[in-house]
């Protein structure tokens, strides 16, 4: 995650180095929708910044710092093209679940600095156990970046013996890591909305994985950072949330040069006269700068407790919950407005709006940001334990 700048070896940041993405990620717009993935340029520079690489140990590529500068990457990636910061943000996942691995292990996936991965925690495979490992096969829907990536990190039934052979009571879940050439991908991928993150599905039959490659969230963590302390889904969906307001961020950009661009002295009231136009912005600028603010403050609260050590209370994993939702979900309204008041020009592909207007739809689509977790919130806040699985890991 070191780049240097000078001589005198400054150190940007990720999300320093996210902002020299943005211009690539702009020109090669249409390239990625096309596509129907990233364009080569893009994926280049991400590699080079090691984007794809935040949650790893330090020796790894990784960041290893605090988390909020995951979600400023996120947010200035989705300003700009949202399938971008799609993608980097399902690497960090991916990434994540590197710390099951023992580190010979971890070494081995993620030496190398170019790798792209992707993942699914749908337990859409079924892994078969047999002598030193599993006999895996499935079928994964919406596994974004899949035809990028170079390992695949893919959630799996595990079956034999007594183990329950469907999913429910008693059933055993493994994360199952497999290499690229015993992937198939299947083009499903005809959408809208994250059109640009190629999320097809993929195939895998009868493939062998060690023992040492399966891995579940009870799996020994060898390296016990501050950062593989962090709970997985909460970071998760503050991600999410982080993108939609980049996505809030890109209108708000939009229709302000829309507004600067388009007058013509002399002839009607322009877009900039509008008291719709004037009132949304100014609201949007507020919604966008307090949930940024609430969101950020939640999670380097959870941050700051990793670093001492301390374990997360209950209410603490609900203010961020809470503030990805909201803060999702406001950015999603907010979209809407603006796509509203800019009147005819928000349905011209030409002018971004109409892009974002159908990008936040399919990124609040994700299950780590549904209205259940508001529900987990609210029963810490009234001191209830919650009860979804990944509400604590």
């Amino acid at each position: 995650m070191n780049n240097v700048k000078t001589s005198e070896t400054l150190i940007s940041t990720p999300s320093e180095l996210a902002k020299e993405i943005c211009s690539t990620a702009i020109s090669n717009r249409d390239v990625t929708e096309s596509e129907r993935k990233l364009a080569p340029s893009i994926i280049e520079e991400l590699k080079n910044h090691q984007l794809f690489k935040m949650a790893l140990p330090k020796h790894l590529g990784g960041w290893e710092g605090n988390p909020v500068e995951t979600l400023k990457v996120y947010e200035t990636l989705a300003s700009a093209e949202t399938s971008v910061a799609w993608i980097v943000w399902n690497n960090h996942l991916a990434c994540t679940f590197g710390r099951f691995l023992n580190n010979e292990n971890l070494n081995e996936i993620y030496k190398n600095p170019n790798d792209v991965y992707a993942n699914s925690t749908r337990p859409e495979g079924v892994a078969k156990i047999i002598e030193g490992g599993y006999m895996v096969s499935g079928r994964w829907s919406l596994v974004s970046g899949c035809e990028l990536a170079d390992w695949f990190v893919l959630r799996c039934l595990v079956t034999g013996g007594d183990l329950p052979t469907k999913l429910g009571p008693g059933a055993k879940l493994k994360l199952m890591y497999v290499p690229k050439d015993k992937v198939k991908v299947i083009d499903t991928w005809n959408v809208g909305g994250l059109r640009g993150t190629g999320s097809h599905d993929i195939e895998i039959e009868d493939t062998f994985v060690k023992d040492s490659y399966a891995v579940d969230f009870e799996s020994h963590v060898e390296n016990d950072s501050a950062y593989n302390r962090l709970p997985i889904g909460a970071i998760n969906s503050s991600g999410c949330a982080a993108m939609a307001l980049g996505l809030l961020k890109g209108a708000i950009d939009e229709l302000t040069k829309m507004c600067l661009e388009r007058v013509t002295p002399g002839k009607n009231p322009d877009l900039r006269d509008r008291l719709t136009v004037q009132m949304a912005l100014a609201k949007a600028k507020t919604i966008l700068a307090a949930h940024r603010t609430q969101l950020h403050h939640a999670v380097n609260i959870i941050w700051e407790e990793s670093v001492k050590e301390n374990s997360f209370t209950d209410v603490q994993l609900a203010d961020v919950w809470a503030a990805s939702y909201e803060a999702a979900t406001a950015a999603r309204t907010m979209v809407s407005e603006i796509y509203a008041v800019a009147g005819t020009s928000s349905l011209y592909s030409k002018f971004r709006i109409e892009r974002i207007h159908r990008d936040i739809y399919a990124v609040l689509q994700h299950g780590i940001i549904q209205p259940h977790w508001m529900n987990q919130a609210g029963m810490a806040y009234v001191g209830l334990k919650p009860t979804a699985a990944m509400f604590r890991i």
